[in-house]
């Protein structure tokens, strides 16, 4: 019997040649050091485990998910089970960290069948991914405490604040547009002016820069509506308030906070203050403050609506440090605005947006 003997080649390719110039220190799990742990990096495990490219000690060591100091067929699987959400108990405590992944569904509020293409997204994080055909989707991380978005054509936006403590499993509902619903706004904004204590409900949160004080849209109505509308605001966090910190949302314990919250302005008059962090939350719009045309509306935190609180800072001058109380605005953020109205009326309706516009403040 003859025995033919294949001798193995092995192939450096160009993306190979890439990966050897590669010197950065890798996250674990991040194989090619491109800031997030995917398909790709499972493809590059693999070709090695081949014999077809090579890896740094750097890339080697991000590759060992079970970190026994080499990687083989366990490290890849691992990872594969990490990307689909799958708890793993081994390895050391750091990888499972780095390798966690968070994901949930997305439906359809009325059918309960899956939504694919949804667009979702942690904006603070600049995470952005699509469901797949299940309506399924994966977060490499999904920090508590941020906002997480979901928004589809011809769909309302909706959005949650991500719990602590949470490990995926997210359900979002999406509702079909229809004539009840009018769109505002189906992004994500911080308010204030970056400015804010470490202890402050949001804090760790906040990694988008602030748009200023107040926020400003206007929309069309074409017909006078038959009932008062309703804003939902899909989710808001950064209140220091007293109600937020006696609900244990804000570490700011050791001081007197002012009345604050976010004030809620329609055609200039003020119609809402809210003081809680939530979801879905909702603001009656009155009937006999709309008007047919052009309607505005306003989010604020600017020091005229008194949103402030004073704090201490040192400051370091010619003849040593000092503390000195500045003017602090309530730092918040929100997602999606979207208006209801109950009798259907809104199929007549138009929305225009003016983000920035400044009026002058409303009365007392």
């Amino acid at each position: 019997m003859r025995v033919r003997h294949r001798s193995q080649v092995l192939f450096i390719t160009a993306a190979s040649l890439l990966l050897l110039a590669q010197s950065l220190p890798a996250a674990s799990g991040d194989v090619n050091s491109d800031g997030r742990v995917d398909d790709l990096d499972i493809r590059i495990v693999e070709q090695y485990l081949r014999g077809d490219l090579l890896l740094q000690n750097d890339q080697i060591k991000a590759a060992d998910a079970d970190g026994d100091g080499k990687v083989t067929r366990n490290d890849r699987d691992l990872l594969k089970r990490r990307l689909e959400g799958i708890t793993v108990k081994s390895g050391p405590a750091s990888q499972l960290e780095l390798q966690s992944v968070s994901g949930g569904v997305v439906l359809d509020k009325a059918t309960g069948k899956p939504l694919a293409g949804v667009e979702v997204s942690l904006p603070d994080e600049g995470i952005t991914v699509r469901t797949d055909a299940q309506g399924r989707f994966k977060l490499a991380r999904a920090p508590a405490g941020k906002i997480l978005t979901a928004k589809a054509s011809s769909y309302a936006p909706q959005s949650i604040t991500l719990a602590r403590g949470g490990s995926g499993g997210y359900r979002l509902l999406l509702e079909q547009l229809n004539p009840q619903l009018m769109v505002v706004d189906d992004n994500l904004y911080h308010l204030g002016n970056d400015d804010f204590d470490p202890n402050s409900a949001g804090a760790l949160q906040f990694n988008l820069r602030s748009i200023g004080g107040r926020f400003e849209k206007t929309f069309e109505l074409t017909s006078f509506p038959r009932e008062d509308l309703t804003l939902r605001i899909g989710s808001l966090i950064g209140l220091d308030t007293p109600e937020s910190v006696a609900a244990g949302q804000s570490g700011l314990t050791d001081r007197i906070l002012p009345r604050g919250g976010l004030r809620i302005f329609l055609n200039g008059s003020a119609i809402e203050r809210l003081v809680l962090n939530g979801d879905d939350l909702e603001v009656k719009l009155p009937r006999w403050l709309l008007q047919r045309g052009t309607n505005r509306l306003m989010l604020s935190v600017d020091p005229y609506d008194q949103n402030n609180i004073s704090i201490s800072k040192p400051v370091t001058g010619l003849y040593g440090t000092a503390t000195r109380s500045s003017f602090d605005l309530d730092d918040i953020e929100f997602a999606h605005l979207v208006i209801v109205d109950p009798t259907g009326s809104l199929v007549d309706g138009k929305l225009e947006g003016e983000l920035g516009k400044k009026p002058s403040p409303p009365g007392p």
